[in-house]
């Protein structure tokens, strides 16, 4: 008994081994298929260069569309598709502008002047814009929530600017994009709530330009809507630094509003199993970028991983292994 208990085990040892060497083979073969073969920076540079800016419910999301479907087909799928559904349609409507204002007196300390700086700012998507008129007030620079709390009695009629950096301690950049994203996403409402007129946001990068990083925030319901832009880091730095100074306020102007919700298509391939069709892989990711330029290489990486492992999947034979592979790039869940 002691004899056919140990060769069961050896044995699902041995098979167990032999499984995992077969997996780390196999997985070599899609690394060595990716790294002699590979596409996908090219994909990349396609998506970000020649489509560019591609927000949900513009004609850069449908021209994206069209080529993420052509390219799934060429890429080798047994079938590709859109798959329709509706996507929220959010506009920037114009130049978004700010400008800062301060008092400065003259080398002779006799008179003082009124002094304003252009900053260089872009409304974050999804937020409201200013209206007709700009929104004009004192800064009061906050580098953190749990400051925005211990600050509280103080925001009420004035734009918080959140002036929280990137942590340097991370290796990893996009820990730091993850960890510094919340102020852009609850910032606006955090600050709305203790009766702040708008919202400036340090922009999340770093970048040692001054071009201003956008993405989108998330309105809190129980609270009032108010503008929110990001500022570029040398304009960042220099407001941070003037507020220390001396006092500093600041008019926004931002026209950001929402149109009725439009159709939009998910990008789906398809590879069907020989052994096990009804055994479902998925691998996805959103490929919309709510910018105004024509580099967005945050959500192009996305594509660009997608695209290189549907692409290298079905080169690898993947097929043949018995297992069935769906691509998905949705642009809003469905319902």
């Amino acid at each position: 008994m002691r004899k056919s208990s140990l060769f069961i085990v050896f044995t699902l040892f041995t098979r167990a081994i032999l499984g995992q060497q077969s997996d780390s083979a196999f997985i070599k073969q899609i690394s060595n298929e990716i790294l002699t073969n590979g596409k996908a920076y090219e994909n990349l540079r396609y998506l970000t260069k020649k489509i560019g800016a591609r927000l949900a419910g513009s004609p850069g999301m449908v021209k994206s569309e069209q080529w993420g479907l052509k390219v799934m087909q060429e890429s080798g799928a047994d079938k590709a598709w859109l798959q329709e559904c509706m996507v929220p349609h959010w506009v920037r409507g114009g130049k978004d502008v700010a400008s800062a204002f301060y008092l400065q007196a003259s080398k002779q300390g006799i008179n003082v002047s009124r002094i304003q700086k252009e900053l260089d700012v872009v409304a974050l998507g999804n937020s409201i814009g200013t209206g007709k008129n700009a929104v004009s007030a004192e800064v009061i620079v906050v580098n953190s929530f749990n400051e925005l709390e211990r600050r509280s009695a103080e925001i009420k009629g004035k734009i918080v600017f959140y002036n929280y950096k990137f942590n340097d301690a991370y290796v990893n950049t996009f820990l730091s994009y993850r960890d510094a994203g919340q102020y852009r996403g609850q910032g606006p409402s955090r600050a709305a709530r203790y009766g702040a007129k708008a919202v400036i946001i340090r922009s999340m990068s770093h970048a040692t330009d001054n071009n201003p990083h956008t993405g989108a925030t998330r309105y809190d319901s129980n609270y009032a809507k108010i503008p929110a832009v990001a500022i570029g880091l040398r304009d960042a730095d220099w407001l941070s630094e003037q507020v220390k100074k001396g006092g500093v306020s600041a008019t926004i102007k931002t026209n950001g509003h929402f149109l009725p919700d439009t159709i939009g298509h998910n990008v789906i391939g398809e590879l069907k199993g020989t052994e096990f069709p009804d055994q479902i892989i998925t691998i996805g990711g959103i490929w919309i970028a709510g910018i105004i330029v024509r580099v967005h290489m945050m959500t192009g990486l996305v594509v660009y991983k997608l695209l290189k492992y549907s692409g290298h999947l079905m080169q690898s034979g993947i097929s043949q292994k018995g297992q069935f592979a769906l691509f998905y790039l949705p642009m809003k869940k469905m319902d």
